[in-house]
């Protein structure tokens, strides 16, 4: 090339060493990354801000108007509070699954003089929440109007502020304004009018129908559930301060006795469900609630003793159960602290029924289980196949070991022979062949879901069945389809979630806390202390279940007194929450009774054969 020295090297249009093109290669990334996170907060400030805002203004101006004398207010919530609730300054009634989206409405009473609300109500409390609930639905569409005209007015200020923003952002950095700067605004706001449109559709898409099936109280009303009569002698010993109670509460359980209309047959049985008492010393709490509700049955679901010694189990602590057992019969199992010694203790007590055997093999523990017929219910129970300290897979708590060791004890209770007859008839039967592992197995030839060679279940079907572990549970449901109406069981310290109780096939799973509030889990392995739960579960006439309320209290320090009065209820208040949930119909044959007076059967093995 003409006047380029011979020794000029060109410039290449590339990078000459390796080094050099990472670099241009990790710049070109950090340009692109850079772009990407200025659009993707660009939108998140598009976003959040009208979000923020809305959420502010339906905090700000809330609904205000009166009903029958009472005044109240109505106040929107996102994402803070989802559902419907009703507040007063002695608890809330919750209602919190309306729908997927995290929109909340809540109603507040406001200055009410409830003295003059009880004037009102005339003593005639039903009829009076009948007026009031008709009022309150008559304002429901301009409540609806208020609130979406908040919502709306939120999202456009929000969005106003997200474009103030982003203009003065522009201007600072000398970037000045763009053409066409109304078409752009307008093509986010149509963005934003589309977001908005699909967060109502999935709204609409994933509203609950039967969204007042499941409610939760809290605080005072909660505790008067729990303990009505001890409430009342409290607060009626201070100056009418019962009157402010007894108001809100009698408006209170008005309601719910209307959707318990609504919703479920007449109850005819009442069945408590506790397990995991841990040698807790709580039975005089369980006794007093169930003298207080009315309560036919109890059903322990196991882990009576921390350890499976004969000598856990101590005089006061079996009088305190002897004391329960006495008015109220009680169905019990073992569970994995449980051992052949606790079980034999159980059986000695008065009104007790145990159900299912735990013995001793000589490499571990073989459980059988029980059935029996209890006021109409058809009732199985399986104990856990564990034993605390026990030998291997028998004494572990890892559990990809126990689950397999929990759903081979099914499959063995389940097994049948050559013969079709039940693998467990025989309780002096010797113990099957174990497999690998020293986990026993169902016998050969047995099939996985509790069917003979034909269609029908070599079982007859089961109203309850009762077992230590939730993965006991769930193979009980996996292997007989159609067999077992409801499920019980508790050893994991917490109850389900309310949207676990009942699958699409209208079975009933629950999985009962600690009554006993936690055991060794906070004494020993220092897991923070869980509240004390249990629950009570109605039964219709025609053996239907309709519906169950879960307590829980949150522990104390020091721990509950061990006898209660009428002063103990003062102890209670904003720890104590109660959850109610409405099961869906379930299928029974025609001619069914359940009640009181159809008394408590033998203990006879299970499963039971067809003819």
């Amino acid at each position: 090339m003409a006047g380029t020295p011979d020794d000029a090297q060109l410039t290449l249009p590339f990078p000459s060493t390796r080094g050099d093109r990472a670099r241009q290669l990790a710049g070109r990334v950090r340009a692109v990354l850079a772009r990407v996170g200025a659009l993707v907060l660009r939108w998140v400030l598009r976003l959040t801000l009208p979000l923020a805002t809305a959420a502010a203004v339906l905090q700000a101006f809330p609904y205000h108007a009166t009903v029958r004398g009472v005044p109240f207010e109505v106040q929107g919530s996102l994402f803070s509070r989802p559902g419907l609730s009703a507040d007063t300054t002695l608890g809330s009634w919750e209602f919190p699954t309306v729908s997927g989206v995290p929109f909340g409405v809540h109603l507040r009473p406001e200055d009410v003089d409830v003295l003059h609300l009880t004037r009102l109500a005339g003593g005639n409390v039903p009829g009076f929440v009948e007026r009031l609930q008709a009022d309150v639905v008559g304002q429901v569409p301009r409540i609806a109007a208020w609130l979406v005209g908040e919502f709306l007015l939120g999202v456009l200020l929000g969005l106003g502020i997200a474009a103030a923003i982003n203009m003065s952002v522009r201007y600072l950095r000398g970037q000045g304004r763009r053409e066409r700067e109304l078409r752009h605004r307008a093509r986010q706001l149509a963005g934003a009018v589309a977001v908005l449109g699909v967060v109502t559709g999935y709204g609409v898409v994933t509203y609950n129908p039967a969204w007042v099936r499941e409610s939760r109280l809290t605080g005072s009303l909660a505790a008067a559930q729990l303990f009505p009569d001890q409430l009342s002698q409290y607060y009626d010993q201070q100056n009418k301060a019962f009157d402010v109670l007894g108001s809100v509460i009698g408006i209170q359980a008005a309601l719910q006795e209307q959707i318990a209309d609504d919703a479920a047959p007449e109850t005819a049985l009442q069945v408590m469900v506790i397990s995991d008492m841990h040698l807790a010393a709580n039975y005089p709490l369980v006794a007093q609630y169930a003298a207080n509700y009315g309560v036919d049955l109890i059903v322990n679901a196991g882990d009576e003793s921390a350890f499976g010694t004969r000598f856990e189990l101590t005089p006061p602590y079996l009088e305190a159960i002897r004391a329960v057992t006495a008015t109220t019969p009680m169905i019990w199992l073992a569970g994995n602290h449980d051992s052949p010694a606790t079980v034999q203790t159980m059986r000695t007590v008065p009104g007790v029924t145990v159900l299912g055997s735990k013995t001793a093999t000589a490499d571990g523990y073989r459980v059988t289980a029980d059935l029996v017929q209890a006021f109409g219910l058809t009732i199985a129970g399986l104990p856990d196949p564990r034993v605390y300290g026990g030998p291997g897979v028998y004494g572990a708590d890892d559990s990809a070991l126990t689950d397999p060791l929990q759903r081979a004890a099914v499959a063995e209770a389940l097994g049948t022979g050559p013969a079709g007859e039940p693998a467990n008839t025989d309780r002096a039967g010797a113990t099957p062949s174990p497999p690998p592992d020293g986990v026993p197995a169902a016998p050969d030839g047995a099939p996985a879901d509790g069917t003979t060679a034909g269609d029908e279940p070599a079982v007859d079907p089961v109203d309850i069945f009762a077992t230590h572990e939730p993965v006991a549970a769930e193979a009980l449901r996996d292997a007989l389809p159609g067999v077992i109406r409801q499920t019980m069981a508790g050893h994991v310290h917490r109850q389900n979630a309310p949207g676990e109780l009942q699958g699409d096939d209208g079975v009933i799973d629950l999985v009962e806390g600690s009554t006993g509030a936690g055991g060794l889990d906070n004494i020993w392995r220092g897991v923070d202390r869980p509240p004390i739960e249990f629950s009570i579960e109605s039964v219709g006439a025609n053996c239907e279940f309709t519906r169950v309320v879960r307590f829980q209290i949150q522990a104390s320090d020091p721990p509950l007194p061990t006898t209660v009065d009428t002063t103990v209820a003062e102890a209670y208040g904003d720890d104590v929450t109660a959850s109610t949930v409405y099961f869906r119909p379930q299928d029974l044959e025609p001619g069914r009774t359940c009640g009181p007076q159809l008394g408590i059967g033998p203990v006879e093995p299970w499963p039971v054969s067809r003819p």
